[in-house]
């Protein structure tokens, strides 16, 4: 299969890449550090030729600094020419990456309804960088709706490379109060080998038609304490809906992982813990 990879030379790109050739695909990469620029329609359409799919990652992220009307510029109309080229060429299939901040409540933005959390818990994205990634998954539903093209949605929350474990450990030792302050992300991560690894299983799996899939590893980053203990601690008011199984497994992640498993066959092989 010959894929299109935009975004192919960020720092999750290059694992999707070599992810991509590991397992006998063909990369056409299109990134702004080579000079591609995603705005740019006839760009976008002349790199895809001949592509039967594409991943699509190019994107301004959630950066203060940034000019909110680049931000929509950059992740709203440059996913609108991925989608517009791929009918034009007939590629039957895209995994775009979205955030878990499509959902409003990472990154400080709001406390949760409910924990665990899942695909069901209701969408209310303020910021720019969040609302792109919303308004991109309706646009993704909605394009599927009328064409029939794939589209299959990844919210990552923070993305753990090999180097960072460490690091922060080292962090979290030397000022344990910045495991959850000034914020805290459900303790949530994903190792960029495991986001790679879901990302191309994305092209082949079977047909989900549109979905928008929550990507996280197995457990929590906790320095000790359980998830339903930092739960009570740090979110006493909201609403606990976990089981059993956090009695079995004390540690299990507070980002509900499972539909991505069952729709791509993933499983994150990285935890915390190891």
């Amino acid at each position: 299969m010959q894929v299109l990879v935009t975004g192919s030379q960020g720092r999750i790109g290059r694992y999707v890449q070599a992810r991509l050739e590991e397992a006998g695909h063909t990369v056409v990469g299109f990134d702004v550090a080579a000079g591609d620029d995603i705005r740019d329609p006839a760009a976008v359409r002349a790199a895809a030729q001949g592509c039967d799919a594409v991943i699509h990652m190019a994107a301004m992220l959630a950066d203060p600094k940034d000019d909110p009307n680049d931000v929509m510029h950059v992740n709203l109309q440059g996913l609108w020419h991925v989608l517009t080229t791929a009918e034009a060429l007939d590629i039957r299939r895209i995994v775009s990456f979205s955030s878990v901040n499509a959902m409003g409540i990472f990154i400080g933005e709001s406390v949760p309804d409910f924990l665990p959390i899942d695909e069901s818990h209701p969408c209310r994205p303020g910021r720019p960088y969040a609302l792109s990634k919303y308004l991109g998954e309706e646009m993704c539903r909605l394009f599927t709706r009328r064409s029939g093209i794939t589209t299959i949605c990844l919210r990552p929350p923070w993305v753990c490379f090999p180097e960072n474990y460490a690091h922060v450990r080292q962090r979290w030792a030397e000022n344990p109060e910045r495991e959850y302050t000034p914020i805290w992300e459900y303790g949530a991560f994903c190792d960029v080998r495991d986001v790679a690894a879901a990302a191309v299983l994305g092209l082949t799996c079977p047909d989900p038609g549109h979905a928008r899939l929550l990507l996280c590893a197995d457990d929590v980053m906790t320095s000790g304490p359980s998830s339903r203990e930092l739960a009570a601690q740090i979110h006493p008011d909201v609403e606990w809906r976990g089981g059993d199984e956090y009695t079995r497994d004390p540690f299990r992640a507070l980002v509900d992982n499972s539909r991505a498993k069952a729709v791509l066959g993933w499983q994150p092989h990285y935890r915390w813990r190891e």
